[in-house]
């Protein structure tokens, strides 16, 4: 029994002593990354990133098991929504968006079933000439000694298969569903002008959507029409008023400011998809109006159909105005 326990307690030394120093050695941080690039805009490939109810369009593991239970949180795409899902294959666990900023969505993916674990990740993307390359990242942390086991279990080759699936369906599901800018229909018309209440400010890209909240909050009505004067990209700002329709100014509603827009000249492109995906119609108009050399006043847009009234972001409906050549807009408080 002593040469027993005498074995067993130099059998324990020796894993004791293997586990210091594979904990030594092995790294404590552990990234795995793949990438692939889409043919199609950078606006729709950061559409599927960042609204995670478009992840079952190609997520991995929405592939390995479609039943599992999903609930979301949060304003979809913006930093702070999430989702939890609980399944029989895929586990229990969360993900939450913390960051969309110049092509990048951050996340914090945690998982509580079978094991619990933390990690962080990124997609990152990159125009290359009318497509883009996207970049999917998952970042692990194990302290000593628990990174032990990272000598026995190659992270990248346990998720970077998951990951190459996911970016393939990714690509095939944006490919098909992306606008080419000279498949879009542009129609000059005469825009019929119209008095607008609303908020105006200037406002940073990553808050227009919960500047429609608030201005809808504020007033008691949800704006359907977004006024653009500018649109900064080096500040990634823009001046711009989130708007409804009144059919005149003598009423003043407090904090609101009113806006007169009279007809005038237009370029116009009835889009339908989500708002990420406007980028391809917005170049196109631009385009347009640079070639025929008008002078482009004030962008605006008109929400027919949107997150209020249709859930599928595809089906979301918006005809995008470019006024031109002496349009004049005067806003008053």
């Amino acid at each position: 029994m002593k040469k027993f326990l005498r074995f067993l307690g130099i059998l324990l030394l020796i894993v004791i002593v293997a586990i210091v120093v594979l904990g030594l050695v092995e790294p404590k941080d552990v990234i795995v990354e793949r990438s692939t690039t889409i043919n199609a805009p950078q606006a729709v490939v950061m559409d599927q990133v960042t609204n995670f109810k478009n992840w079952n369009n190609w997520s991995p593991w929405y592939k390995m098991e479609p039943t599992m239970k999903m609930e979301y949180t949060g304003t979809d795409g913006q930093p702070g929504s999430g989702y939890h899902w609980t399944g029989t294959k895929t586990g229990e666990g969360t993900m939450t968006n913390t960051g969309v900023d110049n092509g990048t969505m951050k996340f914090d993916l945690k998982f509580m079933k079978p094991h619990e674990a933390n990690a962080d990740g990124w997609f990152k993307t990159k125009d290359a000439s009318g497509q883009t390359k996207v970049t999917w990242g998952l970042h692990m942390h194990c302290s000593f000694p628990m990174n032990f086991m990272n000598a026995f279990m190659n992270m990248d080759k346990m998720m970077g298969p998951d990951f190459e699936s996911g970016l393939k369906d990714m690509k095939t599901y944006a490919e098909a569903h992306a606008t080419a800018a000279n498949d879009i229909k542009i129609t000059e018309t005469q825009f019929p002008g119209h008095i607008y209440c609303g908020v105006h400010k200037t406002i940073g890209w990553n808050d227009l959507s919960k500047f429609f909240m608030d201005t809808k909050n504020q007033l008691g009505q949800p704006p359907t029409w977004g006024l653009y004067w500018t649109w900064d990209t080096v500040k990634h700002q823009t001046d711009m008023a989130a708007v409804f329709v009144v059919a005149d100014s003598s009423k003043r509603m407090k904090g609101a400011s009113y806006i007169n827009v009279p007809s005038s000249s237009a370029c116009m492109v009835a889009y339908t998809g989500p708002y990420q995906g406007m980028m391809s119609p917005h170049m196109a108009l631009h385009k347009y109006c640079a070639s025929k050399n008008m002078k482009v006043k004030l962008v605006m847009e008109e929400y027919l159909k949107g997150p209020g009234n249709e859930k599928d972001s595809t089906k979301y409906v918006t005809n995008i105005y470019y006024l031109c050549d002496g349009m004049q807009a005067m806003a008053s408080k």
